[in-house]
């Protein structure tokens, strides 16, 4: 339902995406199963004592060696993966873009300016004039509002429009199928929304085309949000928010902008979308070759509004083995490669310049050059835009007919826990305070990863340094332990009686099963009796056991949207997790007023003082247990410059790149 970080484990996604220096790592669509990639066996980098830093053999071409280059969907309003979308904004533009490295502030892009009512729920942006389609035509304030209004119609839960449906219909009213009927009864649904009321369908249409209304005569598009919405910028900021030529789209085959038939494209899938190997973007690259699983090739737009790019050409190429993509950046036919964690001692070696981050400023300090004859740039230490949390299933799906393999015996008798164990505030505190977050950071992260002490991330409003979290505590586990009221039949405590609990994790996500056995093991040494065992289980088993409430106990990853507090509090409390932990709806109500103010409210001072309370109300209630935030190691060579490092890119933006 949401961009779960699912893909790779934690540390292949930071080694990448959190480099700064090095494009996001792959993660295919929502809700995908992780994998790692197996290490390599290739010799240690050795480098002679006259080495020199190669040059670069191609100064027109940026060439990148990828783990593997398969991406989802070239449409924009389906793409939810940092594959496709890196693609996509190098071939696409959006109305505002974000400014260098920042995460939080904008500049104009198609929009050369806008304005904003004074209850921040009218948006007007005037689209600069001028600016043609890859394949010749002109880019009209029509093809802006079609783009957006597609998008939403098309909506479905494997996109993205979630984050556009909330502000234009709601709080919650994140799909257009809960417009049509109030319910959602069609959702993810297309045969179904097919079916409903022709007069509903047209009504949500309509709805839809009032909300987003272009004006070609005077230049500009209205929006017309729901409520103020504080994050707006940043959400039409990313890939979905990209503006597609609405004479192109419909002759391949896409919709053709009447109310009459949206709903024949509504819940979209990569498989039958035409759109999912072509582009017609307006941005600064076009695509010239797509090898799904291979190969692709971005040509320059010379006619690019803002000037052509420096480089002529990027050619990204599927290279599985280690150690043919590290030969290639030694020998500089390569010129950025993915590096997976057990291979970075290896790079480290090689590395002429240093680039550490500084997280008082929250940039970058001036690179050193460390020796001038090894080729390599590293990046070093920014904190990461994903994380996993420990999440406690409050009301455990289990019944006599279709009894629970992950609770044991269903009951507080030794051999296994009753439903509603983690409804219990004590056992998820004891939980919480029984987590080893040092054995994880040395152990898995080699160091490079800081504990999480909230939801929000770094520079976000809401990050307070201060705020409380738990630690490490084998002492306070037992006494929060011994403070349960829960009692086994015959009237002894979770103490005296012990548990046996399975906490499953998707196989191949070396990670969760270390989070995993962490726990078990820091249980057992509290008690003998405490028992907690690891699963692996296939990516689907694991996803559908979630989703049926089936779990006990889970790690939940996320991998941020935008960079805005709203993105991670809404699916760890009223959305995604909150449903999978089966949060009461008291507490949820709780939340969601929190959550109905903060993205509502446009003051940052303001946004941060109910977003601190917030975080005090997750922890006192201990709904979950976040874990670490991993810190940028990411290599390219030192000839590339032009870089932008920006964390919430999905991937390289080509258009201020060349080499030196």
């Amino acid at each position: 339902m949401r961009k779960l970080l699912s893909v790779f484990s934690v540390l292949i996604i930071l080694s990448m995406l959190l480099a700064a220096c090095a494009p996001a790592a792959e993660a295919p669509a929502a809700e995908a199963p992780a994998a790692e990639e197996p290490a390599a066996e290739a010799p240690a980098a050795e480098a002679p004592a006259d080495a020199a830093a190669p040059m670069s053999k191609d100064k027109t071409t940026l060439n990148l060696a990828e783990a593997d280059v398969s991406i989802d969907t070239l449409d924009p309003a389906l793409a939810y993966d940092t594959a496709s979308g890196e693609i996509i904004q190098n071939t696409y533009d959006t109305l505002v873009f974000y400014d260098g490295e920042a995460t939080d502030k904008f500049v104009p892009s198609l929009a050369e300016s806008w304005t904003t009512s004074e209850d921040g729920t009218v948006w007007t942006f005037t689209i600069r004039q001028g600016v043609k389609f890859h394949n010749g035509n002109d880019l009209t304030p029509s093809d802006v509002a079609y783009s957006f209004q597609r998008g939403l119609l098309q909506g479905g839960y494997s996109s993205p429009q979630w984050l556009l449906a909330e502000p234009f219909f709601g709080v919650g009213v994140d799909d257009i199928s809960i417009v049509v009927d109030g319910e959602g009864a069609a959702a993810d649904d297309r045969e179904a929304m097919a079916a409903m009321d022709p007069a509903l369908l047209v009504a949500a249409c309509e709805k839809v085309k009032a909300a987003v209304v272009a004006d070609d005569a005077a230049g500009t598009v209205t929006m017309t949000l729901a409520q103020s919405w504080g994050p707006f910028l940043a959400t039409i900021a990313q890939t979905w928010g990209s503006v597609m030529d609405e004479q192109w789209v419909v002759e391949n085959g896409g919709w053709d902008g009447s109310c009459d038939t949206w709903q024949n494209f509504y819940a979209m899938q990569s498989a039958d979308n035409p759109f999912s190997s072509i582009e017609n973007g307006s941005g600064p690259f076009k695509l010239e070759s797509l090898k799904q699983g291979e190969e692709y090739i971005l040509v320059r737009n010379d006619e690019y509004f803002q000037g052509p790019a420096k480089l002529e050409r990027v050619v990204a190429k599927a290279v599985p083995e280690w150690g043919t993509r590290f030969a290639m950046m030694q020998a500089g036919d390569a010129d950025w490669a993915t590096v997976q964690t057990a291979n970075r001692s290896q790079m480290d070696e090689l590395v002429g310049e240093k680039c550490v981050f500084d997280i008082e400023t929250n940039s970058y300090l001036p690179c050193e050059v460390v020796d001038p004859a090894l080729p390599f740039r590293v990046r070093l230490g920014r904190p990461g835009i994903s994380q996993d949390v420990i999440l406690y299933n409050w009301a455990i799906a289990s019944d006599e007919a279709s009894p629970n393999p992950y609770i044991g015996s269903g009951k507080l008798d030794g051999n296994g826990i009753p439903s509603n164990f983690f409804a219990d505030e004590h056992i998820r505190k004891a939980f919480s305070y029984c987590f080893d977050w040092d054995t994880l950071i040395n152990d898995v992260y080699n160091g490079e990863a800081t504990q999480s002490y909230q939801l929000t991330l770094p520079g976000m409003p809401g990050f307070f340094n201060d705020t409380p979290h738990y630690t490490t505590d084998l002492e306070k586990c037992a006494e929060e332990f011994q403070a349960s009221t829960l009692k086994s039949e015959d009237g002894k405590s979770v103490w005296e009686v012990g548990f046996r609990v399975q906490m499953a994790y998707n196989q191949g996500n070396n990670t969760r099963q270390t989070i995993a056995e962490i726990l078990a093991a820091n249980l057992s040494e509290v008690n003998e009796l405490f028992l907690v065992e690891t699963l692996g289980l296939p990516w689907a088993a694991y996803l559908r056991a979630q989703r049926a409430k089936l779990l006990p106990l889970m790690t939940g990853g996320w991998l941020e949207d935008i960079h805005d507090p709203h993105n991670w509090y809404q699916p760890y409390t009223t959305g995604t997790y909150g449903g999978r932990q089966s949060l009461p709806q008291e507490v949820k109500d709780q939340f969601k007023v929190m959550l109905d103010a903060g993205v509502a409210e446009v003051d940052p001072a303001k946004r941060a003082e109910i977003y601190k309370g917030f975080n005090q109300l997750y922890y006192d209630l201990a709904v979950g247990t976040p874990l670490v935030l991993a810190t940028g190691h990411g290599f390219i060579q030192r000839y590339v410059q032009g870089v932008v490092t920006n964390p919430i890119y999905p991937g390289f933006y080509y258009y201020t790149i060349y080499k030196d």
